[in-house]
């Protein structure tokens, strides 16, 4: 099977479906990650807060930590990627080219406008592929109005330690987001979602559309 997944950035994928990518490539599946941006950017004031190159290092190196060798990252502004038909087509070349049978992509009803920009994107990309999962926002891009529906679980009490792992590679963003209270607060999460199906940990997805094939979809669970 081939998975792709889809971020705004260098670390969204981590965060939210690591531990599933990397027990797919454990399992023998094909995974490709599109980062539509290089994922540096300036603070509020406009001190530059992380470098194109250092988002790059840190995520290539997070991203071969789950396994991942298929890396492709796309040059789209950090904080501002629409929805918008360069955005749109960008995806659609890469799912033609890699023709994938599983989509990840950002909640509809994130709270960061790059991820909401890259999520309908995907959405608009994705109109004639058949099984297209959104993973799930954590604070404080999580924190919408319109509440993230868990529907599809994935186990990774194999994996989450690479989860884990890939995410302390991302260095330039550890000490912004609290350092090992944010780690704790992933891990957290994967404990909950984990306890909901009878799990230590799991992963979340919210369902857009599923074809059921038992030679895919039950060899990754």
């Amino acid at each position: 099977m081939k998975i792709l997944a889809v971020g705004a950035h260098l670390d969204d994928i981590e965060i939210a479906c690591g531990g599933t990518l990397a027990k797919a490539v454990e399992s023998g599946h094909e995974v490709k990650t599109l980062i539509m941006s290089k994922s540096g950017y300036k603070n509020k004031e406009g001190k530059m807060q992380r470098s194109d190159e250092t988002a790059v290092e840190e995520g290539t190196n997070a991203l071969h930590i789950l396994g991942i060798q298929k890396i492709e990252i796309l040059d789209f502004p950090a904080k501002d990627i629409p929805w918008r038909s360069d955005v749109v087509n960008a995806i659609d070349l890469c799912i033609v080219d890699y023709n994938p049978d599983v989509i990840f992509t950002h909640h509809p009803f994130d709270t960061h406008q790059a991820h909401v920009g890259v999520s309908n994107a995907t959405v608009a990309a994705a109109r004639r592929r058949n099984t297209v999962f959104f993973y799930e926002p954590i604070t404080p891009s999580g924190r919408s109005y319109v509440a993230f529906r868990p529907q599809l679980y994935v186990d990774i009490e194999q994996t989450i330690n690479k989860k884990l792992a890939s995410l302390r590679e991302h260095k330039s963003e550890y000490n912004k987001f609290g350092a090992e209270d944010w780690i704790e607060g992933v891990y957290a999460r994967c404990g909950f979602r984990g306890y909901e199906i009878g799990k230590k940990y799991a992963e979340a997805y919210e369902i857009l559309r599923i074809e059921m094939g038992y030679d895919k979809l039950c060899n990754l669970m």
